[in-house]
Parts: structure tokens; sequence; C-alpha cells
């Protein structure tokens, strides 16, 4: 694309307009006047043809992947390619995909023959794969009369993880890995068997290893440590409630932010995702490059418009989890039907497993009296409402608690220490 540029109106403001107003004035000069129109003419007609050519020697290239932070801001490393034989001056500009935002609009640079590096600042504005297709240039024609614009193919896939960067998930990483928490006296003795040794005044008689006694023929007991390497599943739910005021959103940072938490007690860490039916697993395992697993499988987990199926998705996971694991359950049940269908379905994995639900607190569902009084009729109506569906999932709460399922409504600023601590209160009490 060619457009004028500001000194092709300077030339004409001094050169064009002169003339022709000589040659209306003096009809013996039109002749000459009309000839000095022709070159100038066909001088910005060659300019312009100049400048295009000189717009294709541009080049610019992009790493084919780009891993960025969600709201952090980084930089976007692009390669320009100067294939003329001197320096060129241009303006760039980057055509960010919907999702990556960035303050830069151009960047006016000066290329020198060869290859040269341009940093170009932006921040990931929503989770998932975005591409960045084109870079625009634009330089100015020999002359200076035209501006060439062409767009060179970058083809730049800009990949927005969860931002973990909170208070929250840096605590799990300080020297005492209960920073921050209140001491409890550990319940319990352990389930795990750690060593033998003999019997000591007022040791349980049930902890006696009646064969070591035999063999030793003095009495022996066994000792028992806390239980490590325990599985904990994160059961994420994308169906339709889900896209409402960014649950999913805060359904990812979380589960990545269990998967640290579990990391830093020991146990080991999977994670379902599913909606009408399960769609991934990741198998229960420790490390860090097992987190970077489960990162790269929830990074770009998008709401579907679907209900959720609840069955389907127990019977996948009684089949697929032999152990005894904590699931960690987040889903929206504000749904009637919904609800009834995951209290009656739930026994089939709450008769193995452990399993906890969370379940975020919207804008209707509260309490009626929890905020300030009600303004005018429809407010009060809309307040009742939400005390409708708050009773609703008390009465469900206790519903699945006699089948052994504990429900939490969690609020959405505090989802993160909510379920970390009821994980860590699983834990203190050895009930897995």
């Amino acid at each position: 694309m060619i457009v004028p540029n500001s000194r092709i109106l300077l030339a004409a403001a001094l050169v064009v307009l002169p003339v022709a107003t000589v040659a209306g004035i003096v009809p013996a000069l039109t002749l000459p006047c009309a000839g000095i129109l022709t070159v100038c003419f066909a001088a910005s007609v060659a300019d312009a043809l100049l400048g295009r050519q000189r717009a294709a020697v541009f080049g610019a290239s992009a790493p084919a992947l780009v891993r960025l932070t969600k709201d952090v801001r980084a930089d976007v490393a692009i390669t320009l390619e100067n294939r003329s034989s001197r320096a060129l001056s241009m303006r760039a500009g980057l055509a960010m995909p919907e999702g990556v935002r960035s303050e830069r609009i151009a960047e006016s640079v000066t290329l020198q023959p060869g290859r040269s590096a341009l940093a170009w600042p932006c921040t990931g504005a929503t989770r998932g794969d975005h591409v960045l297709r084109d870079l625009y240039v634009e330089t100015p024609s020999p002359l200076g009369l035209w501006l060439a614009r062409t767009h060179v193919p970058v083809e730049c896939h800009l990949r927005v993880y969860p931002n973990l960067r909170d208070r929250a998930t840096a605590a799990l990483f300080l020297r005492a890995p209960n920073a921050g928490m209140r001491v409890h006296r550990q319940v319990g003795k352990g389930r795990e068997f750690e060593r033998l040794r003999e019997y000591i005044p007022g040791d349980s008689y049930e902890d006696i290893h009646w064969k070591a006694t035999a063999h030793r023929r003095t009495p022996v007991v066994k000792l028992y440590q806390v239980e490590h390497a325990q599985e904990v599943y994160v059961v994420v739910d994308a169906s339709r409630l889900s896209a409402r005021e960014q649950i999913l959103e805060s359904y990812v940072t979380t589960a990545l932010h269990l998967a640290l938490a579990a990391e830093r007690q020991g146990d080991r860490f999977g994670l379902v995702t599913f909606s009408d039916q399960p769609h991934r697993m990741v198998r229960a395992r420790s490390g860090m490059d097992h987190f970077r697993l489960c990162r790269e499988t929830i990074y770009n987990l998008q709401p579907r418009r679907v209900s959720p199926d609840y069955r389907e998705l127990f019977t996948s996971l009684q089949l697929n989890l032999r152990r005894r694991s904590l699931l960690i359950f987040f889903t929206s049940l504000d749904d009637p039907l919904l609800a009834e269908t995951f209290a009656r379905e739930v026994s089939l994995v709450a008769r193995r497993h452990l399993v906890l639900v969370n379940v975020m607190r919207t804008a209707g569902l509260q309490p009626l009296f929890e905020t300030d009084a009600p303004a005018d009729t429809e407010s009060a109506y809309q307040a009742l409402a939400g005390q409708m569906r708050w009773n609703k999932m008390h009465e469900l709460q206790i519903a699945l608690r006699n089948r052994g399922v504990r429900l939490s409504v969690v609020d959405p600023g505090s989802i993160k220490a909510q379920a970390t601590a009821a994980y860590l209160e699983i834990k203190r009490r050895q009930l897995l």
C-alpha cells in the first residue's frame, strides 16, 4: 500500500501550485509549465514505485512459541531483517491478538543491513493460546513523497499461563512449610509402618508385633508414621455454569496452587477435567516436571455450553482410580437439578475415596442478612431468592455429609486459602 506523505503536500504547495498559476496568468509559458508538471508527476510515480520496492526488502521473524504469565509484562523478541545494502528507516507495528495487549503501538527504528533485534513488550490478558501473525512495516520512499506500507508474516504462538504470583502461593516456598498457620497437635499416630522397637511400659497392646515378639522372646511393638505420598486429585468442572463470573479462571489457578501445596506436603497430585464427559486425566505423580505437565494440561481449559454429566465422571473415576485418594471437586451445584444428580451419583466414588466439594459463592448465593438491608422492593426479592438458594445449598451440604462427602462454599477472593486449608486439615487429621 502507498499513502501520500506530508512532503508531497509541501511539494505541491511549493512547485505545482505556482507553476499552474503562472501557466494560467501567462499563456506563453503554458507549454514549459506543462513540461514541469509532467516531470513532477513522473518523479512522484517513480518515487512511489521505488518506495514499494524498498518496503519489499524488509523481513521479520519471531520465536515459534513464547510463554507468558497472565497480567505479567514480558517481551517478545522480534528479529527484523534489512536485505538492502544501506541503512533504512522504518516504523514497525505488531497486530496483537485478542487476549494479549501491548502499550506500544508502533516503533520507529533505523535498520542497518542484515538482522536486528527488537524487544516488543506485551501482557497476556486472557489465559490460553493466542497467535501473533503479522508485523506491519512502514517506510518512506527515496524522495520522501510517499509512505510504503506492507505486512510481514511472523507466526508466533503466545501461550498465556495462569498467574500464581500471589502471597498465598509464595508462602508455599518459604523455609517453613506451614508459615503463617497455627500449630495444631497431630491427630492420630499415623498409618504407615516405620520400624520395630522393644516394648516400653505405656505402649498399647494393639501395637505389639506378635511374630517378632515370639522370634525375639521379648515384647516388640510396631511404630507408625504419618503416611506420605498419598494421592490427591483435583477435579475441575468446565461446563456451562463455570463460565459465569470468571469461575473457571479461579478453578484453574486454585488447582495449580493445590498442586504446589501437595508437592510441598510430599503427596502425589493428579488432575481431571470434565464437562458433559471426562476430558483429560493426569495420573497422580510428584515433582516439578509433573507440575509443568499439569499446567500444560489445564492452562487452555475453556468452558463449554453443556451440562455436566456426573454419572459418566464418577464411573470413569471409579474405574481408573484403584487406590484410595482425596478427590477435590471444583464445580457449581446451585442448579437444583445438577445438585440432585450430584448427590445421587457421588456414592459411586465416596465409598472408596475421600471427596471434598468446593462450590464458588456467586452474587445470587448468599444469606439474606449478610449484607446491607435491601434498598427497594426489587432488591428485597433478589435477596430473598439468594436466601432460598442458600437454604438449598445448606440442605445439600447436610445430604452430602450423610454420604461422607464434605461440601464447602468458598469465596472468590479467598478460594486458594480455603481450599488449601481444607486439604491441610485432612492431612493433619489423617482422614485419608
